[in-house]
């Protein structure tokens, strides 16, 4: 059944190639769009603009498990190989609509202190159109 009411963020996470991303704490989607200038001398000093390309980007976090199976080493071996990825943010229900399409994983980062878990950080700039489906 698919989810309804305000989504608890611990459903929402990043899947690569269907495949949910090992140990994630926290996904973000990002959609903007550029603008270009349209402001003419008639414009009464004022900026007046029209739309520009639109880009969109995918972002996760989340504890670093060597040993896991869809976490941080397939993911630094993506980044080596430039792999173009197929990249879902949504929720594990199959009812649920979700955000999907293809590009490369721009950003990997670890980071671990003393005595504390240690956490990765992966972003995915996006290529083309985002499809929504359920």
């Amino acid at each position: 059944m698919a989810t309804t009411g305000i989504i608890n963020g611990t459903d929402l996470l990043v899947f690569i190639g269907g495949t949910a991303i090992t140990h994630s704490t926290s996904a973000s989607i990002s959609f903007s769009m550029e603008t270009r200038d349209a402001s003419t001398k008639d414009s009464a000093g004022y900026r007046e603009i029209l739309e520009g390309q639109r880009s969109y980007s995918i972002e996760c976090e989340g504890m670093t498990a060597l040993d896991a199976a869809n976490g941080f080493e397939e993911l630094f071996a993506a980044w080596v190989a430039r792999t173009v990825l197929t990249v879902k943010f949504g929720t594990a229900d199959g009812e649920d609509q979700y955000y999907q399409g293809t590009g490369y994983l721009t950003s990997l980062s670890m980071d671990s202190g003393v005595e504390d878990s240690s956490t990765f950080s992966a972003s995915f700039e996006m290529s083309g159109t985002v499809t929504t489906t359920v």
